[in-house]
């Protein structure tokens, strides 16, 4: 009782490596012997990236090379319920402006703590938009390979049938989609995402929409573009039914009802160059998981459906559908 331990809070939402510059400097003069990350995925990816300075230098983090152990213990305490970073072994940071993944079996936090008191004081919008990255994960997993489908679905289940609850700041829902969160962790620990998450980065660099409600943003629309193409129809028809459709296009409809119910559907036109630059920042190697190629055009295209807003009957029909067929 009565231990004092120093804190480190100086990093960004987006955390840059030179935020885990300065905590591995911290750790270091006050001689710490181990990490607790306490908060949502920045929290979580700063101190992995502070963990990867400690285990090597900047230049090998930067490329990707660890050593194959690391001796700095990490317990993660997410306070937030969606990105599912404390099951990855992966830091997503960035370096003037360019996105980084440290992705090393030894980031892997080595204790996780589930605790739905801690989501009391999370803000509504971005309750709503964790739940859509756990949401998007668990959707991108289960496309991805089958694989991971167990998880995927048990993160698109916990989410959906407790996401009414949740948002009306209810105890057990809150513990309930902390574990869904976990899951969708766990699936795309195998998977790893697709191109939703690989779309989303700089919507929230540059137009300031939080990291899940991003990643949904895109999401409806790459559904659409997939089932628009006979090969992919079964599987989209197998999803469909876990979000409470029946066809393989129902799933886009959902999708976009929810986005409207949430009020998470309207953010403004970007100008051309922002479009232009959207499409060629997207990574390629994360773009490599979706089922599909998509070249820099059809994601230019992808993003300006995403930014044109429905008109009023398409809304009502998509809440419609929602209302009918969602959780």
């Amino acid at each position: 009782t009565g231990m004092r331990l120093p804190v480190f809070d100086a990093f960004h939402p987006n955390p840059d490596l030179q935020d885990c510059v300065a905590g591995a400097a911290l750790y270091q003069e006050k001689d710490c012997d181990g990490l607790i990350s306490v908060g949502g995925g920045s929290a979580m990816d700063t101190a992995k990236g502070i963990k990867a300075l400690l285990m090597t230098d900047i230049a090998h983090v930067r490329a990707n090379q660890l050593p194959p152990e690391g001796k700095v213990p990490h317990l993660a305490i997410p306070g937030t319920a969606g990105t599912g970073a404390e099951t990855t072994a992966v830091a997503v940071l960035y370096e003037d402006g360019q996105k980084l993944s440290v992705d090393h079996p030894a980031l892997l936090p080595d204790g996780v703590l589930l605790d739905g008191s801690l989501l009391d004081t999370l803000p509504e919008y971005h309750r709503k938009s964790c739940a859509m990255d756990a949401l998007a994960q668990g959707i991108e997993s289960w496309w991805a390979t089958p694989g991971s489908r167990i998880h995927a679905e048990r993160a698109i289940r916990g989410v959906l049938d407790n996401l009414t609850a949740y948002l009306q700041g209810d105890r057990k829902a809150q513990d309930e989609m902390l574990h869904a969160a976990y899951e969708s962790g766990v699936a795309i620990l195998t998977t790893r995402t697709t191109a939703a998450h690989a779309m989303s980065y700089q919507i929230t660099k540059k137009l300031g929409a939080a990291h899940g409600h991003a990643c949904m943003l895109t999401l409806p629309h790459l559904w659409a573009h997939l089932a628009a193409q006979a090969e992919y129809q079964p599987m989209l028809t197998e999803l469909a039914h876990i979000l409470g459709g029946e066809k393989p296009m129902d799933g886009a409809v959902l999708l976009k009802g929810l986005l409207a119910v949430l009020e998470l559907d309207k953010i403004p036109m970007p100008d051309d160059a922002t479009l232009d630059m959207l499409a060629a920042s997207v990574n390629p190697e994360r773009l490599g998981n979706h089922p599909e190629a998509l070249t820099t055009a059809q994601l230019r295209a992808i993003y300006v459906q995403a930014f044109t807003p429905m008109t009023d009957t398409e809304r009502a029909e998509a809440i419609a559908a929602w209302e009918q067929y969602g959780k």
